[in-house]
C-alpha cells in the first residue's frame, strides 16, 4: 500500500485498535485466514480496526481472556464496546469485512478463513449490524486501511493494485440534513 501521511496505527495479528483524528490511518497487512473487521462511525470521524485470527476462543479460555481480540466470538463484541464508550452508535458505524482466504493448499479440513468469515457475519448479525462492504476468500492475502479523516477504505489484494473498497462517507450532520450519507 502506498505510504499513509499524517500517521498510521497498524494493526497486528489478534489486535484491535480504535483512533480518529488526528490520527491518519488505521491498517493491518497480509491477512490471510484472518479476517479484518473495519469500522467506521461517519458522525464522530471515530474508527477501529480487529485482526482476528480464529472463530471461537472455547479452544483456548485463557488466551480469550489475556488477548480477546485473536477470537470473532470475543474480540468483536469488545470492539464495538470500545466504539460505543467514545460515544458511537451502531446506527451511524459503516462495516467492511475483509480476509478469510484458504492459504493452504489442501485446507479443506480447517477451513479456518471460512469459519472466521461465518463467525464474524453471526455475530455481526446477532449485533443488528451489517457489513456496507466485503472481500472474503479466494486465496490470496489481503491488506486493508481506513483514512480517519474521510472513512474511506482501501485494499489491496495479493500483489494486485490497491483500490477502494469503500468510498468516503461525508458527515452532513448539523447542516440540515441529519442521517444522511453519502459515498454508500
Amino acid at each position: 500500500m502506498t505510504p499513509a501521511a499524517g500517521g498510521e496505527i497498524v494493526v497486528g495479528v489478534g489486535d484491535c485498535r480504535v483512533a480518529a483524528p488526528p490520527s491518519g490511518f488505521l491498517s493491518t497487512y497480509a491477512l490471510g485466514s484472518c479476517i479484518a473487521l473495519v469500522v467506521f462511525d461517519w458522525k464522530t470521524g471515530i474508527g477501529g480496526l480487529l485482526h482476528l485470527m480464529l472463530p471461537d476462543s472455547s479452544i483456548d479460555p485463557t488466551r480469550a481472556t489475556t488477548n480477546p481480540f485473536v477470537y470473532a466470538d470475543t474480540g468483536v463484541p469488545k470492539l464495538f464496546r470500545k466504539l460505543e464508550e467514545l460515544g458511537c452508535s451502531k446506527h451511524s458505524l459503516r462495516c467492511c469485512v475483509t480476509g478469510g482466504a484458504s492459504m493452504m493448499a489442501d485446507s479443506s479440513h480447517f477451513e479456518i478463513g471460512k469459519r472466521n468469515y461465518l463467525a464474524i457475519k453471526k455475530l455481526l448479525w446477532r449485533m443488528g449490524v451489517f457489513a456496507d462492504h466485503e472481500d472474503v476468500g479466494g486465496n490470496e492475502s489481503r491488506s486493508v486501511r481506513l483514512d480517519l479523516a474521510t472513512g474511506r477504505i482501501d485494499l489491496r489484494k495479493g500483489a494486485s493494485r490497491e483500490r477502494v473498497l469503500m468510498s468516503a462517507g461525508i458527515n452532513l450532520v448539523g447542516k440540515g440534513m441529519d442521517d444522511a450519507r453519502i459515498g454508500r
